[in-house]
């Protein structure tokens, strides 16, 4: 088949296509059929995380002025740039939730013109290729979801089906692209994370039901978290949710949510539409007054102590639409 570098032996080519940065991929596959192989080939990402020389970027699904949402922006922060992936094959007007597992961008979506039931939309990065994935059992929206990353898993609970609140959750396996009914427990709730192996749904009363993956079953957590939130992430071993009052930050180690810390963010705006983890900060989306979009980076305090710091990010001139959901790629 030849060698990667005519002249070169292939541990040393392997180590040269490593180090090539991600914007150059794509055109690194069309090279040759080796090249290709190289690429595709998930011990080539594994290696590079390993390696630590992988990049991180943000992948928002955006939406035009009719609502439709069929696109994903690849946003680089360091050079303040997006490249649109393949358009999306389908036309999402519902919810849309975003996930990077496994080397795949995954969407769920809550609504699709002409489905019956919630679809799943995967991104393959080592084919540059959308293809549909299992269709969720229930046609859900407003519903709650939550990845395990290091396994490959997304977990949906609450939500509605037509009209009425849905009480049963499921788990998506990425690789087996297989979904898969949780033991039963009256689940309600839009509101989802995941940590330390459990899947956190927030009820509209403010309680958390929680499913220990390991355990398979589920427990309560009595505590009453603030509902105003309008988003909450998983980070730095805490919770964090964000809502127009500021950040307020849980600790969940002791099987119960404690607020540890709450943070004043008086340039924050009107509402908070996603906050992601990116480069040991949280990345936010808001809305103002007016319906503009904004973008700032939550930097945390530093062990020493302080309080986070709100940074406005300048918004990329070709970011064309206004971003609805968010994950943050590391290939």
């Amino acid at each position: 088949m030849g060698s990667l570098f005519p002249g070169l032996p292939d541990e040393v080519g392997w180590e040269c296509l490593l180090r090539v940065e991600l914007n150059s991929h794509h055109n690194l596959r069309g090279v040759c059929k080796r090249w290709n192989d190289v690429l595709k080939n998930p011990h080539f990402y594994q290696e590079r995380k390993r390696l630590k020389i992988s990049e991180q970027r943000i992948c928002m699904v955006v939406q035009d002025t009719e609502g439709i949402r069929d696109r994903v922006a690849v946003y680089d922060l360091e050079k303040n740039s997006c490249k649109c992936l393949p358009r999306i094959p389908a036309q999402i007007k519902g919810m849309c939730h975003c996930y990077f597992l496994k080397q795949k961008l995954v969407l769920i979506t809550d609504s699709i013109k002409g489905s019956e039931r919630s679809c799943v939309w995967l991104y393959d990065f080592a084919c540059s290729k959308w293809r549909q994935g299992a269709q969720m059992p229930r046609r859900l929206y407003s519903f709650a979801s939550a990845a395990d990353e290091h396994r490959g898993l997304i977990y949906v609970g609450g939500g509605y089906e037509r009209g009425h609140r849905h009480h049963r959750a499921t788990v998506y396996n990425v690789e087996e692209d297989n979904w898969d009914f949780l033991p039963y427990k009256k689940t309600s709730g839009s509101i989802g994370a995941f940590a330390n192996g459990k899947f956190y749904v927030m009820g509209s009363s403010g309680i958390f039901k929680v499913f220990n993956s390991y355990m398979r079953s589920w427990t309560a957590l009595e505590n009453r978290v603030n509902r105003s939130h309008h988003c909450f992430v998983s980070a730095f071993g805490r919770f964090y949710g964000l809502s127009v009052n500021g950040l307020f930050e849980y600790d969940f180690s002791p099987d119960k949510l404690n607020v540890v810390g709450t943070f004043s963010m008086k340039n924050m705006g009107w509402f908070i539409h996603f906050a992601v983890v990116f480069s040991n900060k949280l990345f936010v989306r808001k809305l103002d007054s007016k319906l503009n979009q904004g973008f700032y980076m939550l930097e945390p305090p530093s062990e020493t102590g302080g309080t986070f710091k709100l940074i406005e990010v300048e918004r990329p001139l070709d970011l064309q639409g206004s971003a609805v959901c968010a994950t943050t790629l590391d290939l």
